[in-house]
């Protein structure tokens, strides 16, 4: 039995013997809900689709696209959004970086897979959300508010009115943002790997406190002597004595130098050597024979249970002050989870990681109110802002590019949670303006430094010092609203606003910089190259030039002028006067 309906120009399918009811809730806000008796399919489906003529519309965003903005197409796998992965959510723009078309659901829980793209046949916009109704935990009824923005407004405005819609219309209030995550930060990952010793971090913390980092995040290895990267001694979570022999002593250490101390945990892993495998190996949802690990599955209390004890122990036995909680995304979704089965208080995969990481910031915040935590892409849509204040760009070991395509993307679609960079480093012996624009391409975010600082050149760290201070310093302007050109090409430049002061950071030479009518306009250098092209100089000003340690080296006259060049250093900036 299939159930269809028709309502303006959407199609509503399902493959059920149901009732189905659509209703518009406010412009552009439709609300559909599905009732039914019993799920005689195998695989009960309900489908939500539309489609519309392609005007205007060249390229395609959603929250883990990468570098790839094209368009789709009809006939593709679609793309698949849950709770611990992405988020449901599209931008169809032009080449104008106008938003001609914003997509999205309510349900930002359930294993959904879109289709979105061009069919070829007729140059028809094809849109369908395929929603599993027996991953849903429903039994007889669901409901869905269908989002579609068609405002004509920029790319960058269409993604904030989106976030704005969840966090305020339904219901996902985001995780207070205390002010240490915002603040530069020392990352041990690329650094020390798995050779965090405690005497060589703490000599390595007191270089970068005073380098003005404020927080270090000690990342895998502390719990291990095994250096082999893999997570087969992950589970039991206690300091290997011959690293760190007093883990309360080591964080007092830390805190004596003025930083804040977060530790890493890879939430679902239980390794093949830890002791607590005989005790969960039959609590699994699923196995990484390569990785010599389990991955908790959390419908079982007793496993929902040992994390939020273990973390609660930690906090309170070591004095932390924040977790980056690694690989939630490693749950898997209910459609791949193991069948439920005696002892688990869940039958769907998402309801129990929402649970868990409810009790889990219930049970920190408790303990510390402004305690730090850390996720990274991909589990970063609205449901996981309400548990995490610091969202990290995935890995991405020098490649800058990547490191501020993630970092623009989580900023316009994550409100006011902290954006982090993924960890910086580079080459101990890298030219100094590299090094540089290493920084400057996460600029609009908070940097996590991951380079030896005993290792590195006087020069690298007086570079460090000026930037992680003028981040520091002018964090507002760099958190306030975000305006970004050419999406479709990465964000060649990237400029934010507060008052009668701009930032504007450009990553391609060949693109000219319109000046705004601001009084003061910081523009900084994120190429190889030294000149950059202004336009729209319509008053006289005056430009003190930079390099990337800070240093003046030049004062400029600008006149009014509708093009000319200014020479800035390559990885430095300038502080237009006008």
């Amino acid at each position: 039995m299939t159930t269809k309906t028709t309502w303006n120009d959407l199609q509503i399918r399902v493959n059920l013997d149901a009732r189905v009811a659509v209703q518009e809730i406010a412009p552009g806000r439709t609300s559909v809900r599905i009732e039914w008796n019993e799920m005689t399919e195998e695989q009960p489906m309900a489908e939500i689709s539309w489609q519309a003529p392609m005007f205007d519309i060249q390229h395609t965003w959603y929250p883990v696209c990468g570098k790839n903005r094209g368009m789709g197409v009809d006939w593709d796998r679609g793309r698949v959004s849950r709770l611990a992965s992405s988020a449901p959510a599209f931008v169809f723009f032009n080449e104008k970086g106008r938003s001609r078309l914003a997509v999205a659901l309510s349900d930002v829980l359930t294993e959904v897979r879109f289709i979105a793209g061009v069919r070829e046949e007729d140059g028809m916009l094809v849109f369908c959300a395929m929603i599993p109704l027996d991953a849903t935990g429903r039994i007889h009824e669901y409901q869905v508010t269908l989002y579609r923005d068609g405002a004509d407004v920029s790319f960058a405005e269409a993604l904030r009115r989106l976030s704005r819609w969840w966090a305020e219309d339904c219901g996902m209030k985001p995780m207070d943002v205390p002010e240490a995550a915002r603040l530069p930060m020392y990352s041990t990952w690329y650094s020390f790997h798995q050779a965090t010793v405690a005497a060589d971090l703490e000599a390595e913390c007191a270089r970068a406190a005073a380098l003005g980092m404020k927080t270090v995040i000690v990342d895998d290895g502390w719990q291990t002597s095994d250096g082999n990267r893999g997570y087969g001694y992950c589970g039991d979570w206690r300091p290997t004595p011959e690293k760190i022999p007093d883990m309360r002593a080591h964080v007092d250490r830390i805190h004596q130098l003025g930083m804040k101390y977060m530790l890493w945990y890879s939430v679902p892993f239980i390794g093949e050597w830890s002791e607590n495998w005989a005790r969960f190996q039959d609590k699994l949802s699923a196995r990484d024979e390569r990785l010599h690990c389990g991955v908790l599955d959390p419908r079982y209390p007793e496993a929902r249970s040992f994390l939020i004890e273990t973390y609660v122990a930690a906090l309170k036995e070591w004095d932390l002050d924040g977790f980056k909680l690694d690989f939630i995304d490693a749950f898997p979704p209910s459609s791949r989870a193991p069948m439920p089965a005696e002892g688990m208080d869940y039958v769907k995969m998402e309801d129990a990681i929402l649970r868990l990481m409810t009790d889990v910031m219930e049970a920190l915040r408790a303990i510390k109110p402004e305690i730090l935590i850390e996720f990274r892409q991909s589990y970063i849509g609205p449901a996981m802002r309400t548990f995490g204040n610091m969202f990290r760009v995935a890995d991405c070991p020098y490649d800058p590019m990547t490191n501020r395509v993630g970092m623009v993307d989580l900023r316009l679609m994550s409100g006011d949670t902290a954006v982090h960079s993924d960890m910086l480093m580079w080459h101990r012996d890298e030219a100094v303006e590299v090094a540089a624009r290493q920084i400057l391409n996460v600029l609009f975010a908070v940097p996590q430094i991951s380079v030896r600082l005993d290792a590195i050149s006087e020069e690298h760290r007086r570079m460090i010092a000026f930037w992680t201070a003028f981040i520091a310093e002018h964090r507002e302007l760099l958190a306030a609203p975000m305006e970004v050109e050419a999406p479709e090409l990465l964000y060649p430049l990237v400029r934010t606003r507060l008052a009668e002061e701009e930032a504007v950071a450009v990553y391609d030479a060949r693109r000219a910089v319109t000046l705004s009518d601001a009084r003061t306009v910081w523009l900084f250098n994120a190429t190889a190259e030294t000149e950059l092209v202004l336009r729209g100089c319509d008053r006289p000003g005056c430009a003190a030039v930079f390099d990337c340690m800070g240093v003046q080296t030049a004062q400029a006259e600008l006149p009014a002028a509708k093009l000319q060049t200014l020479v800035v250093p390559s990885g430095g900036f300038a502080r237009i006067e006008r």
